[in-house]
């Protein structure tokens, strides 16, 4: 718990109006928000839930400042009030933290090194060479296998699988299910049936990176499938083996990375949309949602469709197809007005014997 004067401080924003000894709790919405509350004010189109809104506090940019709230009401003005609020979320619900050790339940296999201060669950496994960072977690029920390296701060949650020789940075995040240095899908046909290539690489992955529920990502056939520092992978996507992502790239829920792509830094591919093999995406590129990209994409392109083309091109073509019914029934009414106008043939009379 902290007082509207502790966080304003904290979060570098200017406290005006209501009591600043008073002590917040959580954070909501305006609309939701209760006298412990502190509630974000980030667009202008929300202004006129303040009239309502029981917040202790709302964090808002200073051209609110003539706006009116509640008796008791504070501002928390700042230039940048979605990034003060998040760091406010994250004062106010940190994570629980786990105590540092092993689980009497939890199965350390020798030869795998545990820091000090990290913290293995009830049931999790740890195989023989694996080293866990300084700080790391890796909570009940995970599985870390052969040779892996899991740096600082890691947090590997429950019934998440890293297969043999996976390489995490500091501060990962890897959620419920996911499954990473799995064995990319490559197969040859030969003799009437798929031959197996073996799958021999990696997958490494870079410091800050989040991987979402039941995410998938496999290792390379050969050398190394990379995940860049920064990037954030959602639930439910799908990385083939030889992927190389750079930094800070986003990949939204279902999106599917087939092998050997190369996604440049600040790159976002929607939800659902996918990518051919071998495709490169260029840095800061946009893929929207459900597109299928089939070519290469330069720098800060931004594509939608199946197959994926220009978003001005697309939605044109959309605004196109939408008339067309309508297109459709007066061509039909012209054919008819062209056929009234065309002179009927005359009927031929009888010949004389």
């Amino acid at each position: 718990m902290l007082t509207l004067a502790e966080l304003a401080t904290r979060c570098n924003a200017t406290l005006k109006g209501g009591d600043p000894k008073r002590a917040v709790e959580a954070a909501a919405s305006l609309a939701e928000a209760g006298p412990r509350h502190v509630a974000p004010l980030t667009d202008a189109r929300y202004a006129p839930l303040l009239d309502k809104t029981r917040a202790a506090g709302v964090f808002c940019k200073p051209e609110f400042s003539k706006a009116s709230a509640p008796d008791g009401t504070a501002f928390l003005f700042c230039d940048d009030p979605e990034l003060a609020f998040l760091q406010a979320l994250a004062l106010l619900h940190p994570e629980t933290p786990e105590r540092p050790g092993i689980d009497a339940r939890a199965c350390v296999e020798p030869g795998a090194a545990i820091a000090s201060d990290a913290y293995i669950g009830p049931f999790a496994i740890v195989r023989a060479g694996s080293q866990i960072g300084d700080g790391a977690q890796v909570l009940g029920g995970a599985y870390v296998g052969r040779n892996c390296r899991i740096g600082k701060r890691c947090r590997i949650h429950p019934r998440a699988v890293l297969y043999d020789g996976v390489i995490l940075g500091d501060e990962v995040t890897v959620h419920s299910g996911s499954v990473l240095g799995a064995d990319g899908f490559g197969y040859k046909f030969r003799g009437g049936r798929h031959v197996k290539v073996p799958q021999v690489g990696i997958l490494r992955v870079g410091d800050r990176v989040e991987i979402g529920a039941n995410a998938c990502i496999d290792r390379a056939a050969l050398g190394e499938t990379v995940i860049g520092e920064g990037s954030k992978i959602d639930n439910l996507v799908q990385i083939g083996h030889n992927c190389k992502l750079g930094k800070h790239v986003i990949l939204c829920g279902q999106a599917g990375v087939a092998g050997s792509v190369t996604i440049d830094d600040y790159a976002v591919l929607g939800a659902n949309s996918g990518i051919a093999d071998h495709i490169h995406i260029g840095m800061a590129a946009k893929v929207g949602a459900k597109a299928g990209v089939v070519q290469d994409l330069p720098p800060k392109s931004e594509v939608w469709g199946l197959p994926a083309e220009d978003r001005r091109a697309f939605w044109r073509e959309i605004v196109a197809l939408r008339k067309l019914p309508e297109l459709l029934k007066r061509v039909r009414e012209l054919e008819k007005k062209l056929e009234s106008l065309e002179p009927k043939p005359k009927s031929k009379k009888p010949s004389k014997p």
